[in-house]
């Protein structure tokens, strides 16, 4: 049996045990309803935004209706749910493997911790559609690698028009083809990047201005998440006695206000984009450098921002997946731990940790904690990789520099 092959069946039997195996397949918190409720009317004919809400990006509706072809009844539209995440997950795993063997990484090793995914996370790989701009995203990065800039920027537009978060690898992605192609190419990315951005944004503002208006306003307007860093430093307000904190149910979630609830989003805003920032100027270094600093940056949007879903998970198996081929085993240990303390709180210690017991507060606590420590080790390896690439490229003419993003040395002259 080949490697891939190997893995594709442990991905096989992870999605089998989130369906059938306890504790894996607790699923009493997922999204499947608002899902089928969405997709029934708009494969009747309705038009996202105008006729339907949707909060998200409009190439979103087609990865959530996609599985309503096979009817939307609870039971069909759960199965078929099922069937097109695991396609999304075998199309991640591969892509990690394609990304390990392009950054010098050990491909078997990335294939085999990607497919663990459903065993770290359980059911929600298969109650939500992240999974599909997750592919987008690395599609993306492999384009990019293989020296297709337009192309790849053009395909990070679509990843971002289908859950906003890829927009973040932007920065990274752009930095790096500054560094390594002409200002032609350059600028052609860009337009590509924006092109698909544009073309569908304008879709959704063609079916319904005031819908698209909508569902900017939806995540404009929705408070702090409880799962949040945000959240974690309200509740340790209201410990002090610095103000009370006060849950909120509203943007089918459940948030948490608090006076200093503004200011705490706004203090990890501005880390968030200081840690965008870092990962485009150290991600030149080489292929490595890319795919690090763009899934850093991925991180750092879902572990500072003022919501953080356990589905959000799903955005960081990537990174923890090639850390592991790239031997990084620190930061691979660390998200590891992280998706384990997720499914210890989601979703069978859910409605406690919004009930303020102190284990389910304690897990996320413990996994946002675990989450910010990734993202100074993921920091901290793109800066020793850069640093390396400038002592390659330091060495005197005629001697031979290892590039520790590739597998072959070269020689310079």
């Amino acid at each position: 049996m080949s490697r891939p092959a190997g893995a594709l069946l442990l991905l096989c039997a992870g999605w089998a045990a989130t369906l059938w195996l306890t504790p894996f397949s607790v699923e009493r918190v997922n999204d499947l309803f608002v899902y089928r409720e969405f997709a029934a009317p708009v494969l009747g004919g309705a038009l996202p935004y105008r006729d339907v809400f949707l909060e998200y990006p409009p190439l979103a509706a087609a990865a959530i209706a996609l599985p309503g072809v096979a009817g939307t009844a609870e039971d069909v539209f759960r199965a078929a749910f099922a069937g097109w995440s695991l396609l999304l997950g075998g199309l991640t795993v591969l892509l990690c493997g394609a990304l390990a063997v392009r950054t010098g990484g050990d491909r078997t090793r990335a294939l085999f911790a990607a497919a663990s995914l459903p065993l770290l996370l359980g059911a929600l790989v298969r109650t939500h559609f992240d999974l599909a701009p997750v592919v987008l995203m690395l599609a993306a990065l492999v384009l990019l690698l293989d020296r297709r800039p337009r192309s790849g920027m053009a395909v990070l537009g679509l990843a971002a028009m289908t859950k906003g978060f890829p927009i973040v690898a932007a920065p990274v992605a752009l930095a790096w083809v500054a560094a390594r192609h002409d200002r032609r190419a350059l600028w052609a990315s860009a337009g590509a990047l924006l092109a698909a951005l544009a073309l569908p944004a304008l879709v959704a503002v063609a079916l319904s201005p005031s819908g698209a208006r909508g569902a900017v306003d939806y995540h404009l307007e929705r408070p702090v998440q409880v799962e949040s860093l945000p959240a974690g430093g309200v509740a340790l307000l209201d410990a002090l006695g610095a103000g009370e904190a006060r849950s909120v149910q509203s943007h089918r979630s459940d948030g948490v206000k608090h006076p200093a609830a503004g200011a705490l989003v706004g203090i990890g805003l501005v880390l968030m984009l200081a840690a965008v920032a870092a990962a485009a100027a150290l991600s030149a270094g080489g292929p490595r450098g890319l795919v690090l600093g763009a899934l850093t940056a991925v991180l750092a949007f879902a572990a500072l921002g003022k919501v953080l879903s356990p589905q959000y998970m799903l955005w960081l198996v990537p990174l923890g997946a090639l850390a592991f081929a790239w031997r990084m085993h620190a930061l691979a240990a660390v998200l590891a731990g992280a998706a384990v303390l997720t499914q210890l709180e989601f979703p069978a210690r859910y409605f406690d940790l919004v009930a303020g017991e102190p284990l389910p507060m304690a897990l996320v606590a413990l996994r946002n904690i675990a989450l910010v420590a990734a993202l100074g080790l993921a920091l901290r390896e793109l800066a020793r990789g850069r640093q390396q690439h400038l002592l390659d490229g330091e060495r005197p003419p005629g001697g031979v520099a290892v590039d520790h993003d590739r597998v072959e040395p070269r020689i310079l002259v």
